[in-house]
């Protein structure tokens, strides 16, 4: 197997506190987030990183943006994963497997539209979500084909998930060696934005401790393969990097 390149899927907005991105500013002012999926093409067939939010959380208009809560869904049914996933010319019978950075509403919220697709998870982060309600019930279905690692993977040659812990409990980031346009690093939320991956701007997490260590350890990816880095929630670059159709 080898990877054939990488696309960003839009998948609807979030809207939220600038606190949760960083914490040094004063909470009162809502950011518009880009939420993504990211489809995988290589030579055997299709893979899927995360699923989005919850259709349930979808409308069938935006209206003026939401002015209360640190964090607000605001999507339309086309940004359900489905749908997402369809403009792309695929349907969830048609993916080698998905795989699961974390468990959080805006990235496994369509995780239930996968029930015969094998979805690659880290145990710590499947441990955590099982027994807490602080993960929305559609984010931790029972009795998916959920395949737990632990650590550091190789799932296929050129498709890397690296253990980076912190933001959740076993949240994992993904290295890709794309034959089209090189090595690329996602490093989903590990890092919302350039700031917090760069200069150690704090963030939204579950342990300041672990978000650092998982940054550092992928600034040491960074150094040893010199990829072209993604970050998981920064605004600057969704709007400047090119989405399906064209490749990363």
């Amino acid at each position: 197997m080898a990877v054939e390149r990488v696309y960003l899927l839009p998948a609807g907005h979030c809207l939220v506190d600038q606190s949760v991105l960083n914490e040094t500013l004063v909470r009162g002012k809502l950011v518009n987030l880009p939420i993504w999926s990211y489809l995988i093409e290589t030579t055997e067939g299709p893979m899927l990183i995360d699923t989005g939010m919850p259709e349930a959380y979808a409308v069938d208009t935006l209206g003026d943006e939401p002015k209360d809560g640190d964090i607000v869904p605001w999507m339309t049914h086309d940004d359900a994963i489905v749908q997402v996933l369809a403009r792309a010319g695929y349907a969830p019978d048609d993916l080698l497997c998905v795989i699961s950075s974390h468990w959080h509403f805006d990235h496994a919220g369509g995780n239930s539209k996968f029930p015969n697709t094998p979805i690659y998870v880290q145990r710590a982060e499947y441990d955590a979500a099982m027994v807490s309600d602080d993960y929305p019930a559609e984010c931790r279905v029972a009795g998916l084909d959920y395949r737990l690692i632990e650590g550091d993977y190789q799932l296929a040659p050129g498709v890397d998930l690296i253990f980076t812990p912190g933001h959740s409990a076993g949240h994992q980031s993904i290295l890709l060696h794309t034959r089209l346009s090189g090595p690329i690093l996602l490093t989903v939320d590990a890092a919302y934005t350039r700031e917090n991956f760069e200069d150690g701007v704090p963030f939204a997490g579950v342990d300041p401790l672990q978000i650092a260590a998982s940054i550092a350890h992928l600034k040491e990816v960074v150094q040893a393969v010199r990829p072209r880095v993604f970050f998981g929630h920064d605004v600057e670059q969704g709007n400047t990097w090119p989405v399906y159709p064209k490749p990363l």
